[in-house]
């Protein structure tokens, strides 16, 4: 199969990816995004029925895309998302390529730039940027396989709904934005619910009549310790 070149080749089709992709086209810089999944907005769509946006609308700002509806302070649900980037996507002509898996990055031996190894092929690239994500593979505690089989256990990306899951009281592990709004959902559909907290803070969505964006402190996100951290309680102040 012959190799493909490219200036530059970006690896994976989520917000980084689509972001970096309209800046090099708006300076007329050959590329290609290569995003495994076939449509857009993968990651948004593996999440719950009632998924909604954990920050304000007006807080979703892809580069030529600001949110521009009118409800600026509410929370987008799921559907929403993943038709803002398929639009996003359809909008400004980006040169995504869907269904493709990297699955490898090596130097060139010959000249400066990388070999791009996909089940589509190879590309020879100047340059590669990697923009995968941090937060796409679930994890698993090694002890979840000595529980009991009849015991159904989902990770957050294979919940949709109260009515998926058997009768019976359900224990939710995790105290992040995901685990709060599935325990908060199980318990306003009437199931018995435990929640299983850690270290993993979670802020209000308003705080005093504002949402806590507008009211959170600043210099909180330039922490090198706050950077990759769940949003703690802490990072909102009167």
């Amino acid at each position: 199969m012959t190799t493909k070149r490219v200036e530059t080749v970006i690896v994976g089709g989520g917000q980084a990816g689509l972001a970096t992709s309209y800046w090099l086209k708006q300076h007329g810089r050959e590329h290609i995004v290569l995003e495994k999944a076939d449509r857009s907005g993968h990651a948004w769509r593996q999440r719950w029925d009632s998924f909604t946006l954990v920050t304000p609308n007006w807080t979703f700002r892809l580069p030529g895309a600001e949110y521009a509806g009118d409800d600026r302070d509410g929370f987008m649900p799921r559907d929403e998302i993943v038709a803002a980037f398929e639009h996003y996507v359809a909008g400004h002509a980006l040169p995504v390529s869907f269904g493709v898996d990297v699955t490898a990055v090596e130097p060139l031996t010959d000249r400066p730039g990388y070999r791009v190894r996909t089940t589509a092929g190879d590309f020879a690239a100047q340059n590669v940027v990697i923009a995968t994500g941090l937060f796409q593979r679930a994890k698993i505690p090694a002890f979840a396989a000595e529980l009991p089989t009849d015991v159904l256990q989902l990770h957050s990306e294979g919940y949709r709904n109260p009515t998926s899951l058997p009768p019976g009281a359900v224990l939710v592990v995790g105290s992040g934005q995901s685990g709060c709004q599935i325990a908060e959902e199980l318990h306003k559909a009437g199931r018995r619910v435990f929640h299983s907290v850690g270290g993993a803070g979670r802020a209000p969505r308003c705080y005093r009549g504002k949402g806590y964006l507008r009211v959170a402190d600043p210099g909180w996100l330039l922490r090198p310790h706050a950077r990759h951290a769940p949003l703690a309680p802490s990072a909102v102040r009167s």
